[in-house]
């Protein structure tokens, strides 16, 4: 088995295609190839997409060359693992059963090249935060995921999504260096929770701030993203480093 890995989260691949989506995909694809090229293994730590939601037999039609693409990775023998984040928690049986990716609802622990890679998406990680919490309470309980899917018109569903997610951006983007470096120290005492049960590695998203810290013989990664840093984490095997996919159209800022 190959013992490389490639991790990334919160690319927020957006069903409203404009220019600068389509030259994200360009980038993407071609990380993607790289990963293909490499044989390597594909960590997907959530919000792949800014709204994913399965309404039986109908899927978002603009995430097609998504869908083709992550098919070819897998048809080349690529494994790919997928953990839903908040935006993309709604996973369903499409993505497993037609292209062939491995599907996570929650945080997981899993075994990788003789290592323990703890993966979460880093959502409610932040405790105060208590709006959330009753938030991600309501919206990944099962009745209110049925009612959705039986209620809820797709096209209503997915504008709700658009608003919802362009909330999110401007949320982020308004948000102060100390405020998100506060995020970070606080996946830094997860982190630690975590390699005290015995997680070599542990790996989380959400925060769009990427930093790598070792912690001993341990090391925790929050990968940043795929909008403004186009940041990913990479394991050859032995360790687990931050580094960025050089885009060429696109503004790109460098790893605080």
């Amino acid at each position: 088995m190959n013992k490389k890995a490639y991790f990334l989260s919160d690319v927020h691949l957006r069903f409203l295609i404009d220019d600068v989506e389509r030259e994200r995909r360009r980038e993407l694809f071609q990380l993607m190839d790289q990963i293909k090229d490499e044989q390597a293994t594909l960590f997907i730590v959530g919000d792949w997409f800014d709204f994913y939601f399965e309404y039986g037999y109908v899927v978002t039609q603009t995430y097609y060359d998504v869908y083709a693409k992550m098919r070819e990775l897998v048809e080349a023998g690529i494994t790919i693992h997928y953990m839903g984040g908040n935006h993309d928690y709604w996973l369903g049986d499409f993505m497993a059963k037609s292209i062939g990716v491995n599907i996570y609802q929650q945080e997981k622990t899993i075994e990788f090249a003789g290592k323990k890679f703890f993966l979460h998406h880093g959502d409610g990680l932040d405790k105060e935060d208590t709006g959330y919490q009753r938030l991600q309470s309501v919206i990944r309980h099962p009745f209110f995921i049925w009612s959705f899917r039986w209620i809820v018109h797709p096209n209503i569903g997915h504008w709700v999504a658009q608003k919802i997610s362009q909330s999110s951006r401007k949320k982020y983007s308004d948000e102060t260096q100390e405020y998100l470096l506060n995020l970070v120290r606080k996946n830094y005492e997860f982190a630690e929770e975590k390699f005290a049960q015995g997680a070599d590695f542990v790996i989380t998203g959400h925060i769009h701030y990427p930093k790598l810290k070792t912690f001993g013989k341990n090391t925790f990664l929050t990968i940043g993203d795929f909008i403004h840093y186009f940041s990913y984490g990479y394991f050859d095997g032995l360790n687990l480093s931050l580094k960025q996919w050089p885009v060429k159209q696109l503004e790109q800022r460098e790893l605080p």
